[in-house]
């Protein structure tokens, strides 16, 4: 049944594959309750675990095409689940474990699920609060060991299903052949930063021809190992962060939580991870942060490391106007990368080859700190509609600010007004139960329009903004918001910058001071308290940033530059809807909600 001379082409054919072919290898890692060390279940112990579950689905009554969502963080279950699924011929749509019960109810109710698989007694909870108003929803399977009325736990399914195939021998192998590779695997909805979510259809083809291009682009193989910190319930961690190594016989292991991210590195040792820039921008606040402890004498000399890092990496990257290094700047590097980046690499494992970032843009200078400490960021872009990547960087050719090289299966082109228009094997089959939106994106001959604005040159795509975002000022000026906020980020005092400017005079800015750095200004200053409400309300502090924001707008137009400042006192932040769950700021919920704050409606 298995030719292992050809690629499969569902990712039910995928996991049997790797099923048989790397039955004693390590594939799921987790931290057991009460255990200190990571605990991996073989290909082997997955796969009966995946037969089981399938069975369980079938003995349910569930059909080819039901669809299945997943309500879980990451962690083993999650890909047992899925994976019976993809087995089963069902459509699983996954869930962002941080979603209030009316948001999963209304994708529930729209995507007309049949079943749940829910994590734990929290999530669970969330079910039941909702489960009155679907229908549709039969079946509620829960991971962990909770009894509740008319819930079933994820060991009872499979004992059910290992019954079924005792009943029918042979069943199992004929069930998850039976996939075809335009079937619909997953469906997964937008998060929704330009109105409700859409979900998006993806097959078994466009996941695979994803993957597939991209293991060649970032070369990958079994021998990798990743470590999973991004929701498996967005598209980027769920293509390369968890079907990708399955394809390769590589192992997985997950985070514990987004707060453990530093120990988990250095526990599970990866050689690969995905993520978004806000972890980056993370680690360099700790690393300009330790400075403040050190001595006089050496903190001069660990931040002159952290310059010239910069500076070697803005060379090495191909940044604009960034010159190399002289022979006595070459000759402290080589001390500083004994003396300082050994040091900084070592947080990260002794075995990490490169980080993936995604999902949002990542700031060059930032990019350059850490390729100039030979800390590769390899900068990418995609969307769910596209499976999802579009373009990334390789490694040993990083073109910082840009997102490097259009995968070989895809075709990209500009249209007259900016937009990145692509077309090719992973483009999405369209939006479930939505063909008039499906036919706004995807032109007949098969061209997704992005909304996002870009350049084209010599294969290397350079995102410049998103269409949906440009400002229009009242004099008719249009203004890119994008390259401007990451700009201005630069600033050790900025946390979270929104330019907003629709219809105004002039360009006005929602800045989220980076509180702990202006703390610490502040009591130099002798500036008291430290309430971030008596801080943003203070006349020193707003001089401060508005000081910042023009010490970082060289090179703007006038009508580009920032004329109006208002400080936050709080972050935006997904709990308060202003944010997705993959960290993407709402530029329109920030409009309505602050937009007045700087003369707009």
């Amino acid at each position: 049944m298995l030719d292992p001379q050809k690629a499969p082409t569902t990712l039910a054919e995928m996991a049997q594959r790797s099923f048989v072919q790397n039955v004693a290898r390590p594939f799921l890692g987790s931290k057991i309750k009460g255990q200190t060390e990571y605990t991996y279940a073989t290909y082997g112990a997955v796969a009966l675990r995946v037969r089981e579950t399938a069975g369980g689905l079938i003995a349910l009554g569930l059909e080819r095409g039901d669809r299945v969502g997943i309500l879980s963080e990451n962690r083993p279950e999650w890909a047992i689940a899925d994976l019976a699924c993809q087995m089963s011929g069902m459509v699983t749509v996954p869930f962002y474990s941080t979603l209030p019960a009316n948001q999963i109810a209304v994708i529930l109710r729209d995507s007309g699920a049949k079943l749940v698989f829910v994590s734990s007694e929290a999530q669970l909870k969330k079910i039941q609060e909702v489960r009155e108003e679907l229908p549709d929803l039969q079946f509620v399977v829960v991971f962990d060991a909770v009894e509740s009325e008319g819930v079933q736990q994820l060991t009872a399914l499979e004992t059910q299903g290992r019954e079924h195939w005792e009943k029918n021998p042979g069943g199992f192998e004929t069930l998850w052949i039976a996939a075809l590779p335009n079937d619909t695997a997953t469906i997964i909805y937008t998060s929704g930063t330009t109105g409700e979510p859409k979900g998006v259809m993806l097959s078994h083809r466009n996941i695979l021809s994803n993957i597939e291009q991209f293991t060649i682009a970032v070369s990958l193989s079994s021998s990798d190992s990743f470590l999973s910190f991004l929701p498996l319930a967005h598209v980027y961690e769920r293509t390369a962060g968890y079907y990708l190594p399955t394809w390769l016989g590589a192992s997985i292991a997950y985070c514990e939580s987004l707060f453990t991210v530093d120990k988990n590195l250095r526990e599970v040792n990866p050689t690969f991870m995905l993520s978004v820039p806000r972890l980056y921008e993370s680690i360099h606040e700790k690393l300009f942060s330790a400075a403040s402890s050190l001595p006089e004498s050496q903190r001069e000399k660990y931040l002159d490391a952290l310059a010239l890092a910069k500076k070697a990496g803005a060379h090495k990257g191909g940044l604009p106007d960034s010159p190399g290094l002289s022979l006595m700047e070459k000759i402290k590097y080589k001390i500083y990368d004994i003396k300082v980046y050994s040091k900084i690499r070592e947080k990260f494992g002794s075995r990490l080859r490169f980080f993936v970032a995604g999902g949002a843009p990542l700031p060059p200078q930032l990019g350059a700190l850490f390729l100039g400490m030979d800390i590769v960021i390899l900068e990418g872009y995609g969307l769910t509609e596209t499976s999802p990547v579009i373009a990334v960087n390789r490694p040993g050719h990083v073109h910082l600010g840009t997102v490097g090289k259009v995968l070989e299966n895809l075709e990209v082109k500009i249209a007259a007004d900016g937009e990145i228009c692509v077309r090719g094997a992973s483009v999405m089959k369209g939006y479930w139960n939505k063909e008039e939106a499906t036919k706004e994106i995807v032109t007949s001959d098969g061209w997704l329009q992005t909304g996002d604005v870009g350049e084209l040159k010599d294969g290397i795509l350079k995102i410049t903004d998103r269409k949906k975002d440009l400002l229009v000022l009242a004099n008719g000026k249009n203004v890119a918001p994008a390259p401007i906020e990451m700009s201005l980020s630069q600033s050790e005092y900025i946390q979270q910058i929104v330019l907003l400017g629709d219809k105004l005079k002039a360009v006005g800015a929602l800045v989220v001071p980076h509180f702990e750095n202006l703390k610490k200004w502040a009591k130099e200053q002798k500036i008291e308290g430290d309430d971030h409400g008596q801080l943003v309300a203070n006349p020193a502090v707003n001089k401060l940033l508005k000081t910042e924001i023009e010490k970082y707008s060289d090179g703007l137009a006038d009508f580009e530059r920032v004329k109006k400042v208002v400080l936050l006192p709080e972050p935006f932040s997904v709990e308060n809807g202003e944010m997705t769950p993959t960290l993407k700021i709402k530029r329109r919920v920030v409009a309505q909600k602050y937009g007045n704050l700087l003369g707009g409606e």
